[in-house]
C-alpha cells in the first residue's frame, strides 16, 4: 500500500489498467447463477478433476474485500477516490450504491458452484477403497468452500444474526445444487447461519485434523470459521468450544522478536514458506483501493504502545506522516490475508472467556498473545478484577491485531448490537465529514442488480 517515487495520479494508471482489464474480462463472462455454463468446458469426472477446481486458489480462497474498504482501518487521500469503481467509492463513503455486478457476491457464488460441482460428482465416483480417503477429503472440502462462502455472503448481504428476528430477517440464497436453472431464493438469516453450521460439522467428519497444504481446509480450519462464525452470532458458548477444539490441537503463535522491520512485509509468504499462525490461506478480493496509498486510521496506529514490535512491523511511514499497513499474513505485497489463523482464535476464546466472567482464563489467552508481540521482556501482564475493563481491552486488541483481515465489518456489525459498544463510523472526504450509524441500512449491502431482475429476489432496504 505504499508508494514511492511516482505521483498517486501516474500509480493510478499503472495500477489501474491491469486491474480494470481484469475485471473487464470478469464482467464479460457469463453469470454462472442466470445463465447455464458451457458444460463442454466443465465436466469434472474423477478424483483429478475435482482436485483441480479446488486448487484454483484465485477463485477457491478469494474473500470478499468491500467489506474492509467500509470499515473503520484505513483512510483515503481524497484524490484517489475519483479512480475507484462506485462500489469501493461509495462502500468508502457509505453512500448508495446500486451496480449491475459485484464480485463480492459473484466470487463466493462461483465458490459454492464449484463446490455443488464436487459434493454431486464425488457422490457418483466407484466405490473404490484405494481412493476412499481422496474422496472424503474432496467432500470435505467442498463442504468447508461452500460454508465459507455463505458465511462470506451473509457479512455483506444480510442483516447480522439476531436471535430475537433471525427467522424472519433475509438471509441469502442457499444453492445446494449445481443445477443453474433452480431458481435462487432468499433464506431466512437463521436458515442461512444453520446450513453453515450443517455443512461445518459434516465437513469436520470428512477432513484430516491438520491441512497437508494451508490452501485446503482440516479439521482446524472449521473450528476456526466456527470459532468466528459463533462469535458473530454472540453465540460465545459455541464460540469458546469451537476455539477450545482448535487450540488443543495447534496453539502456535509467532514471536515478532524473531522478524525483522525492514520496511517491506515481515512475514513469509504464506502458502510458499508457511506462516506457523496460518491454518487456512485465502485472500481479500482484489481492489484499486488498496494501491491508492490508504492508511491506517492514526487512531489504530497510536493505539499501539511503543515496545509493541507490530507498530514497527506491521506499518511504515508514506513520507507524508501517515503510515501505510505492510504486516498483512499474506507474505505478499498488495494482497490481503483473507483467511483463517492461530491468534484469532485466541482472541475469539479471550472475548468469551471474558463474557462468562472467567477473567483469569480470559487474561491467559490475551497475555501469551501479547508477549509474542511485545519486545523480549517488556511486556508487564495485564491484571484485572473488571470485567468491562478486561473486555474492553481484548475488543481493542481484536482492532490492532486482526488489520485488514475483514473481520472488523463483522464484529462492528454484532457490537452495534450492544448498547455500550454502538459506535458510528465517520470520516472527512473532501471536506465533508460523512458518517455511518450503528445498525443503519448500509451494513447490508445491495445485492447486485443482474441477481435481482434475473432470480426476482428482494432487494435489500436502503
Amino acid at each position: 500500500m505504499k508508494l514511492k517515487k511516482y505521483s498517486r495520479s501516474t500509480y493510478a494508471i499503472l495500477f489501474a489498467i491491469p486491474i480494470m482489464l481484469c475485471l473487464l474480462s470478469v464482467s464479460c463472462k457469463k453469470d454462472f447463477l442466470d445463465k447455464k455454463p458451457d458444460k463442454a468446458l466443465l465436466v469434472p469426472t474423477t478424483v483429478q478433476d475435482f482436485q483441480a477446481l479446488l486448487n484454483n486458489l484465485t477463485i477457491m480462497n478469494a474473500a470478499p474485500s468491500l467489506n474492509m474498504i467500509a470499515g473503520d482501518e484505513f483512510l483515503l487521500p481524497d484524490d484517489a477516490l475519483e479512480y475507484l469503481d462506485i462500489s469501493e467509492a461509495n462502500s468508502y463513503t457509505w453512500e448508495p450504491f446500486s451496480s449491475e455486478r459485484l464480485l463480492d457476491w459473484e466470487t463466493p457464488y462461483q465458490q459454492v458452484f464449484y463446490a455443488n460441482i464436487i459434493l454431486e460428482g464425488v457422490d457418483k465416483l466407484p466405490n473404490d477403497p484405494a481412493t476412499q480417503s481422496q474422496r472424503n477429503q474432496l467432500k470435505g472440502n467442498a463442504l468447508f468452500f461452500r460454508a465459507r462462502a455463505f458465511y462470506n455472503l451473509a457479512q455483506e448481504f444480510s442483516k447480522p444474526y439476531t436471535k430475537a428476528s433471525a427467522s424472519t430477517d433475509q438471509g441469502i440464497p442457499l444453492r445446494l445444487k449445481s443445477d443453474v436453472n433452480i431458481k435462487s431464493v432468499r433464506a431466512s438469516v437463521q436458515q442461512t447461519y444453520d446450513q453453515i453450521i450443517t455443512d461445518l460439522n459434516t465437513a469436520k467428519t470428512f477432513l484430516p485434523k491438520k491441512p497437508a497444504l494451508n490452501t485446503m481446509a482440516s479439521q482446524l480450519s472449521v473450528n476456526a470459521l466456527l470459532s468466528r462464525m459463533y462469535l458473530s452470532m454472540s453465540d460465545f458458548t459455541n464460540a469458546k468450544k469451537a476455539a477450545d477444539e482448535y487450540l488443543t490441537a495447534d496453539n502456535q503463535l509467532i514471536d515478532y522478536n524473531t522478524l525483522s522491520a525492514s520496511g517491506v512485509n515481515p512475514f513469509p509468504q504464506s502458502v510458499a514458506t508457511g506462516n506457523d499462525e496460518v491454518v487456512f490461506y485465502g485472500d481479500l478480493i482484489s481492489a484499486l483501493f488498496n494501491f491508492f496509498s490508504p492508511y491506517i486510521n492514526p487512531a489504530i496506529y497510536n493505539s499501539f504502545e511503543q515496545n509493541d514490535l507490530r507498530k514497527s512491523l506491521l506499518f511504515v511511514d508514506d513520507g507524508t506522516g501517515n503510515f501505510s499497513f505492510i504486516g498483512d499474513y499474506t507474505g505478499f505485497t498488495y494482497r490481503l490475508f483473507g483467511g483463517l489463523a492461530t491468534d484469532e482464535v485466541y482472541l475469539n476464546r479471550a472475548e468469551c472467556l471474558a463474557r462468562s466472567n472467567d477473567l483469569t482464563a480470559a487474561l491467559k489467552d490475551l497475555n501469551l498473545l501479547l508477549t509474542n508481540r511485545y519486545k523480549t521482556g517488556t511486556f508487564t501482564p495485564i491484571v484485572s478484577a473488571n470485567a468491562d475493563d478486561v473486555l474492553a481491552r481484548i475488543l481493542l486488541e481484536r482492532r490492532k491485531e486482526l488489520i485488514a483481515r475483514g473481520t472488523r465489518w463483522s464484529d462492528l456489525r454484532r457490537l452495534n448490537l450492544e448498547d455500550k459498544y454502538k459506535t458510528t463510523l465517520s470520516r472527512v472526504v473532501k471536506g465533508k465529514l460523512v458518517s455511518l450509524p450503528p445498525s443503519d441500512n448500509k451494513y447490508v449491502f445491495a445485492i447486485p442488480n443482474n441477481e435481482i431482475s434475473g432470480s426476482g429476489i428482494p432487494q435489500n432496504p436502503r
